[in-house]
């Protein structure tokens, strides 16, 4: 068996199998100059925004931006309050201040990480005006849930969706279920771009207008393109990008399969040691962003894994709330219990569909390799 370690991720192995369609496609942008918006980027747009359950798509320069873009389009007051989840990459809490609104967190599902409902509603205020919820790890949160809060308190519900493209709750698509849903498209990701890149869903024909608008320096007519009606940005996606994204969303539904299949491979040797493995419930159908799992001893498992040949990687190891940019908003240690508990025993496993059988095996081999020599 192969002594070669096997990586974490490797974007490598994907983009050399399209790199003479990027080089294409390029050679053919340098030809009509379509740079910054064109055929590719409407055509992508429609695409992704189909494939999401969704009648708008708006492709954006980031997944942060699309966070930006998104609530600002919301048009939060000053002392609006946004609940989200501490456990997550620091774009969620940002875009919310970079909004206007203050970011309140609410604890998470001790499984998933998601953020939890029941601690969310005990958030709710005469201050809340917007529930932000995070897929994280591409494991849909509870959305029928947040659906039904949203609506019964007149809520905003918006999604970051940045590691769960083609995931699915109750057989629709994240990012359909709030009024807007937001994807980063970052190389890592799922579906991820060949620079930085973002796009933008929603079923809401105004609200994605108004997100165009504040991502095109307020222009609401593109024929009247120096006539500003509000103050925005230059975020709209580059058409470059959007032609890469092309290629890579024909062979995007094969890729979602692999990612399942191994992740179920991971989990069935988990399971047979009667640990629990990555969880997500029966009625969400993910697209794994990482390979997540829980381990009390987290260092002992990274250094065998280590010694054997396998990356690992830890995500998020310290909840927002704790992270020094957010310490105007008050938060202490102990705050979040379930969170910080989450974060201190997160470990992720190589997870990319260019992965071969082999080296699943090998990974397979080496966990239950780690609870033989455990017991």
């Amino acid at each position: 068996m192969s002594s070669k370690k096997i990586p974490l991720f490797d974007i490598s192995r994907q983009h050399g199998l399209l790199k003479k369609d990027f080089e294409k496609s390029f050679s053919n942008l340098i030809e009509t100059s379509s740079f910054t918006y064109g055929e590719e980027t409407e055509k992508f747009q429609k695409l992704f925004a189909k494939l999401h359950d969704s009648k708008f798509g708006l492709g954006i320069r980031s997944g942060t931006a699309s966070l930006i873009v998104s609530l600002n389009a919301l048009e939060f007051k000053k002392g609006d309050e946004v609940i989200t989840t501490p456990a997550t990459f620091s774009a969620t809490a940002d875009a919310i201040i970079l909004a206007g609104a203050k970011p309140v967190f609410a604890d998470v599902d001790p499984k998933t990480g998601n953020l939890d409902p029941i601690s969310v509603e005990k958030k709710i205020n005469k201050k809340t005006k917007a529930i932000l919820v995070v897929h994280l790890y591409g494991v849909p949160a509870e959305m029928s849930t947040f659906v039904k809060i949203a609506k019964k308190n007149k809520l905003f519900l918006i999604e970051d969706a940045s590691h769960a493209h083609g995931s699915e709750y109750m057989g629709k698509k994240v990012g359909s279920f709030g009024s807007f849903g937001c994807f980063s498209l970052y190389p890592s990701k799922s579906l991820g771009s060949l620079g930085n890149a973002g796009i933008i869903t929603s079923n809401s024909s105004r609200l994605i207008k108004k997100a165009e608008q504040y991502a095109h320096h307020g222009i609401k007519d593109k024929s009247r393109k120096y006539i500003h009606s509000l103050v925005g940005m230059n975020e709209l996606i580059d058409n470059i990008q959007s032609a890469f994204l092309l290629h890579k969303l024909k062979f995007f539904p094969k890729w979602v399969k692999k990612r399942r299949e191994i992740v179920k491979k991971y989990n069935k040797i988990f399971n047979e040691f009667g640990h629990q493995g990555m969880f997500y419930g029966d009625e969400t159908n993910p697209n794994f962003y990482v390979f997540s799992v829980q381990m009390k001893n987290r260092k002992k498992f990274q250094k065998f894994m280590e010694q054997k040949g396998i990356s690992t990687g830890i995500y998020y190891q310290t909840p927002l709330h704790l992270q020094p940019s957010m310490k105007l908003l008050g938060y202490k240690k102990g705050d979040f219990p379930l969170a910080e508990k989450f974060a201190s025993q997160t470990v992720s496993l190589p997870l990319f569909p260019e992965l071969t059988d082999l080296e699943v095996f090998r990974i397979q081999k080496t966990i239950k390799d780690y609870f033989i020599c455990e017991k």
